[in-house]
């Protein structure tokens, strides 16, 4: 047993003060990590780099961390680890249940579709018992997470690393904007519906199309794989139970998923196109003809390669059969007439063959375009800009468009074509306003257009008002989580300078990206930090802060290693503006949200309408100097109460906790060694293995 300090010397933390010990052990773990992987990439470069690389002087030191050694926090710290462990295990044996649930509904539902060939997926007793069960599971999972610290952490750090993987993936980071939109595509595609998706400049609709519909074939591929081997599995165990099945569910699901995890990051060329959808980019140049197949004039070859000799034995059966069939006459000849009128006839035969094999000047070549490849294959295809294509060859779609797989539809100039399960469709378009009218666009016909799901996918959220400590509700500033995301490291930690100041900043940045974004889509009267501003009717014609641009800022940025975020942003995009009635507007709008302070060497002045753009000798006063302020490191946990609020807090512990500690300090309550061993033991393992078993076999299968 430890060797516990006096207890007049040493008094129980407040539950506020060991937790606080644990943060900062975070933030000093996350420094020894980021030192620890960045010491691994260095072994892997050459001696040159390892012998003459530079360091900055650090001044500030890792404190030390004033739980060490203390009884009652490493208690604590040990008591918060376990308990995080056995919460993610018992948050990922829902969540399996809820994927098995909806494995089977998607099933139930496809039997019916089929069943009815193929025009709706129907509902029935077997669809609304798993319907009724996911809900039932996604409720209990809700309440683990409103009454355990520890399992909300542990989701939501798992919602952090997975939002910095998808950025390193050049993904959309599902933040719930996303995600729904996202999923309305992937549900109305499972329905055999086409799905029109429209939004404003650099709103990232056709990232959002292209990765709903990779989605969506691969969660379909996994489906039908998990129902073939599930399928299987059970032929060979007829007498496992649902609990087994749920498990072996879990194990194949799990394989698959990473299978094809791996194709898409690892795979050849061929495994990751036919898993990605087939495009199109439109134009008005487009033609009803070649959106589904293209016509090219070529030569016509006189004879396939590797067919001569196939072509020699063809002359010499003919050549051998109008013997036999002329064999009396021939031999009433000479020998020497003979082959004279052999020679004839094999001159002949060898004259027609190449005359019905060869062309002479071109032909007309057809080659399938992606529409009638991804009809006959069963793929998605995207048709990007579809409201260039002119209207009047738009309608060589409407077969296909109102028809479902199963059924036959009929292409112009083709003729009718089955559509295969798996079929797809999607089109993106730019939305008009009366400010911003992208040149070429065309409005759908209504009748056409009503063939369509349409989905308006804009800008993420964000709050425009207010400072990042008076927020509220912090989770809805999607935006800000965005920038988080893509400063963190791969665990989740961030490294920046002054971070109270610079965390504020960046918050003003995403609400400054946030007022450009309302302008542009002449949105601004929805916005309070707007109607304040005193300006009648602002706009934006041609610029506006959207991800793509954002992200350029932050890259430029660099985390504060050589300029500041005003630096930043002129560099990477104030600079940029050529409209310059944009480019004024944005920079008075940073004044107003603190970028360009005159203090530090900026000096902006309001242009009125029509005046010439800003240059940088314009706004400076002096040389541009950066003294960057010490970097400071935030954890993987700073890090999810910055994007996901401070969520459950723990008031009280838990009763065996607090007894261990207490009987460490109380002489009241001291207990013998061997009691306290067997009570420490206990607190160690909390048998929450014990718990999770019972668990699973009350949702396993017992209903």
């Amino acid at each position: 047993m430890k060797e516990q300090k006096n207890p007049e010397q040493v008094r129980i933390p407040t539950i506020e003060e060991m937790q606080s010990m644990y943060e900062e052990d975070l933030r000093m773990e996350a420094v020894k990590t980021s030192e620890y992987d960045s010491n691994k990439k260095i072994e892997e470069q050459g001696e040159f780099f390892r012998t003459f690389r530079g360091f900055e002087e650090k001044d500030n030191k890792i404190p030390a961390n004033s739980g060490e050694n203390n009884f009652y926090y490493e208690k604590y710290k040990a008591y918060v680890e376990e308990e995080t462990l056995n919460m993610g295990k018992k948050i990922q044996a829902i969540e399996n249940l809820i994927e098995y649930e909806r494995f089977f509904l998607f099933w139930e539902r496809r039997v019916n579709s089929e069943s009815n060939n193929y025009s709706h997926y129907g509902s029935s007793p077997a669809t609304r018992y798993r319907s009724d069960r996911i809900e039932k599971l996604e409720n209990e999972l809700e309440e683990i997470l409103k009454n355990s610290p520890e399992a909300w952490e542990f989701y939501y750090k798992r919602q952090l690393v997975n939002d910095i993987e998808t950025q390193h993936q050049q993904r959309l980071v599902t933040v719930p904007y996303v995600a729904g939109a996202k999923q309305k595509v992937i549900d109305s595609l499972n329905l055999g519906v086409p799905v029109y998706i429209v939004g404003h400049l650099g709103s990232g609709k056709t990232q959002l199309a292209t990765e709903a519909a990779l989605d969506f074939t691969v969660q379909n591929k996994i489906q039908r794989e998990l129902e073939v081997k599930m399928e299987i599995w059970f032929s060979v165990n007829p007498t496992a139970t649902e609990k087994d099945a749920i498990e072996k569910f879990r194990e194949f699901n799990e394989e698959r998923k990473l299978y094809y995890k791996n194709i898409l990051t690892n795979g050849s060329k061929d495994e990751i196109e036919s898993l990605q959808p087939l495009f199109i980019s439109g134009s008005h140049n487009l033609t009803y003809e070649d959106m589904f197949v293209e016509k090219t004039l070529t030569l016509k070859h006189s004879f396939s390669k590797g067919s001569y000799s196939d072509y020699l034995n063809m002359i010499i059966g003919d050549f051998y059969e109008w013997m036999e069939e002329h064999r009396e006459r021939l031999e009433q000849m000479t020998d020497e007439e003979q082959l004279q009128l052999k020679i004839q006839i094999w001159k002949s035969f060898s004259d027609l063959l190449v005359a019905s094999n060869s062309a002479f000047g071109t032909e007309i070549k057809k080659t399938e375009r992606e529409i009638l490849i991804a009809v006959k294959e069963g793929r998605t295809v995207i048709v990007d800009e579809l409201n260039t294509i002119a209207m009047q060859n738009l309608i060589a779609l409407n077969d296909i468009l109102q028809r479902h797989a199963g059924s036959t539809a009929y292409i112009t100039g083709v003729g009718p074509v089955l559509i295969k399960p798996g079929f797809g469709f999607i089109g993106t378009g730019n939305l008009s306003t009366q400010m911003v009218n992208y040149e070429g666009t065309n409005e759908l016909n209504p009748a056409f257009k009503s063939r369509f799901v349409t989905i308006e996918y804009n800008y993420v959220p964000q709050k425009a008002a207010g400072s990042l400590e008076q927020q509220e509700f912090p989770e809805e500033n999607e935006l800000f989580r965005i920038i988080i995301a893509r400063l963190a490291d791969k665990n989740g930690n961030i490294h920046i300078p002054a971070p109270k100041r610079t965390l504020e900043e960046l918050f003003r940045f995403s609400q400054l990206c946030r007022v450009t974004q309302n302008v542009f889509m002449g949105r601004w009267k929805d916005n309070e930090v707007q109607k304040d501003s005193g300006m009648d009717e602002p706009e934006l014609r041609e610029s506006v802060l959207s991800i793509r641009n954002i992200l350029h800022v932050l890259d430029n940025w660099n985390q504060g290693e050589e300029k500041d975020m005003s630096k930043a942003l002129w560099d990477g995009f104030i600079s940029s503006i050529t409209y310059p009635d944009d480019q004024n507007y944005i920079l008075a709008q940073a004044v107003r949200f603190g970028f360009f302070p005159v203090g530090d060497g900026w000096n902006v002045e309001t242009k009125g309408i029509g005046e010439a753009t800003t240059t940088y000798d314009e706004i400076r006063t002096r040389p541009y100097r950066y003294v960057r302020p010490s970097i400071e490191t935030l954890s993987w946990l700073d890090a999810v109460h910055l994007v996901f609020g401070n969520g459950t807090a723990r008031k009280t512990l838990p009763e065996l906790l607090k007894d261990s500690l207490e009987a460490g300090v109380d002489d009241s309550k001291q207990i013998d060694a061997k009691k306290y061993q067997e009570l420490d033991r206990q607190l160690s393992h909390l048998e929450h293995s014990k718990d999770l078993l019972e668990y699973l076999e009350d949702n396993g299968g017992k209903r």
